[in-house]
Order: C-alpha cells, then sequence, then structure tokens
C-alpha cells in the first residue's frame, strides 16, 4: 500500500532550518495565544508551519498527495540545492548564482506567498472574478470549440474543493509568467552575524499588504537568518538596523505562529517597535521608503 504524506509545509523544511539555533531548533510564538508554545520549549523545524493533507486531494475514499510529491516537493529540492549553493558561496563571486538562477529565486518567492493557508482567500476571490483562465486553464473540447458541457465542467471545477487546493501552486506559475516584463534589480543580501534569527507564518514583505503585484512590486524576503532577497532599486548599503526593521515586520504581520532562535529577540523586537511605530503601516512605510532610495546616506 502507498505510504501517504500528511505533514505538508507550506515553509519547507529546508527553508525553516535556516531560521534554527545552535541546537537546530527555535521556539515558537503562538500570536493569537499571545504566548511562547510550552513555555519557550525548542521544536525541530518540521514541528510546526504545516497543515495536515493541505494538499492531499481525496477522492471516493481514496487518497493520492501527487501535488505535494511530484510538483511541491520536487521545486523545493531543487531551490534548496540552489540555497545551499548561495549560502556556502558569498557576495566576492555574486553567490555562485547565474542569470538562470534569479527566475528560479523569484518563483520560490511566489511559490511561497501563494502557499500559505491565509492567502486561499484570495485564491478563492481570484478564482470567482478571473475563471479557471485566470490561472492558466481553459477548459475546451478536442476541437478547441466550448459548449454547455464544457462550460457545466468549469463551474464543477470551480466549486471543487479538492482542486483548489492546487490554485496555489497554479498561480505562483502564472505570476512567474508575469515577471518577464519586471526590470527591478534583484539582490542577495547578506548579513554579518550578530543578531538572533526570526522568522513567521507570512515571511514575505510587500509595500502593500493589500493584494500586491507579487511578480512586480519590490518585496524583502528573507531566505534564512543572515541574508535576504532583495527587488527594489537600491542594491547595497544595507546595514543591521534595516535587519532590525525588516525582522521586526516580519514578526508582527504574522498571522499565528513565529519561530524565535533566542526568546530574548522577542522582547527585543516589541521593545524597540513599541517605542518607534505607532503601528506596522509605519514601520512598514519606513522600510519601502529606504529600499527605493538609490541615496545610499539616507538615514533609517
Amino acid at each position: 500500500m502507498k505510504n501517504i504524506s500528511w505533514r505538508h509545509h507550506y515553509l519547507p523544511v529546508f527553508y525553516l532550518k535556516g531560521f534554527t539555533n545552535q541546537n537546530q531548533k527555535f521556539l515558537i510564538f503562538d500570536k493569537e495565544q499571545n504566548r511562547f508554545i510550552k513555555k519557550g520549549k525548542e521544536f525541530s523545524p518540521s514541528s510546526y508551519f504545516f497543515e495536515k493533507d493541505a494538499n492531499t486531494f481525496f477522492k471516493d475514499g481514496e487518497k493520492d498527495d501527487f501535488l505535494e510529491t511530484k510538483f511541491l516537493a520536487r521545486f523545493d529540492d531543487k531551490i534548496s540545492n540552489l540555497f545551499e549553493q548561495i549560502q556556502s558561496s558569498g557576495p566576492e563571486n555574486k553567490f555562485s548564482v547565474s542569470e538562470n538562477d534569479m527566475p528560479m529565486l523569484q518563483n520560490f518567492v511566489n511559490l511561497m506567498y501563494w502557499r500559505l493557508p491565509h492567502r486561499r482567500n484570495d485564491l478563492e476571490e481570484y478564482l470567482q472574478k478571473e475563471d479557471l483562465k485566470g490561472f492558466g486553464l481553459f477548459v475546451k473540447n478536442e476541437d478547441g470549440s466550448t459548449d454547455e458541457n464544457t462550460i457545466k465542467f468549469e463551474e464543477k471545477l470551480k466549486n471543487d474543493s479538492e482542486f483548489k487546493k492546487s490554485l496555489g501552486f497554479l498561480m505562483s506559475m502564472v505570476d512567474t509568467v508575469k515577471m518577464v516584463n519586471c526590470r527591478t534589480p534583484l539582490t542577495i543580501q547578506p548579513f554579518i552575524e550578530g543578531l538572533p534569527y526570526v522568522c513567521s507564518d507570512n515571511p514575505v514583505l510587500f509595500e502593500s499588504e493589500n493584494k500586491p503585484k507579487v511578480y512586480e512590486d519590490d518585496f524583502i524576503f528573507p531566505m534564512s537568518g543572515n541574508m535576504f532577497f532583495i527587488r527594489a532599486n537600491k542594491t547595497k548599503e544595507y546595514n543591521l538596523v534595516f535587519k532590525l526593521l525588516v525582522d521586526t515586520l516580519v514578526f508582527k504581520q504574522a498571522v499565528k505562529y513565529v519561530s524565535f532562535s533566542d526568546m530574548r529577540y522577542y522582547h527585543s523586537l516589541n521593545e524597540f517597535y513599541n517605542k518607534h511605530f505607532k503601528n506596522t503601516a509605519e514601520l512598514r512605510k519606513k522600510i519601502f521608503a529606504y529600499i527605493k532610495e538609490n541615496d545610499t546616506q539616507q538615514n533609517l
């Protein structure tokens, strides 16, 4: 009997390993409960940021995890190898990243954004507005024509809860195609060791929280605890204060779970946020105003 996976990570385990402490673990803060899980117990990366059977298809009493194992896992494996290559290299040789690698990293950001559980409402809304064609799908007869039967079948798909599990993956592919016209520079920005690490269930930062154009808008994506992938005109002069700002927003824009490599960093980020900002909109504005500037003398 086929062994079906069930623990489906919306943040891949290889990615989460980049935010762990010296024990290869992290602490989990529950934002809804406003407390650390099990009083600050350390957890392995595989323990959180997943949903049970999120990518499992159920039909007629049978289960199939092909979306997880044949699509998402395979892509994650390729990206994992690229991450290892980048992290074992350095800026002096551009992290050994080729021009072909950058689109793959961008595709990963797209996928990370759309596979997050709280994006399902956006995907559902987009499906109802744009139909299947918005996801690059068309229901036609063999001769390319459409009729009452094709229309009925499309409506059936649109209302199929199992089919909808694939929408995040499909949308990431569509966004990647749209990305061809974007000319804003992509930069890998490392930081010297010094600050602890933070990650959350909402790790991609955009200037607008409300339906950003993932394939076009400036973004900041933490690749690990000490490295960011950035799309912006500003390509250098990022310092530890900038990292502190980004870490704070990654924490504050979380939906439910936040990981910390050190509990003290939770208190430091809270104190920093409460001292300097009234709300996350103000923090977000400051971050994105900075990355839009080519003037490296602008103060944070």
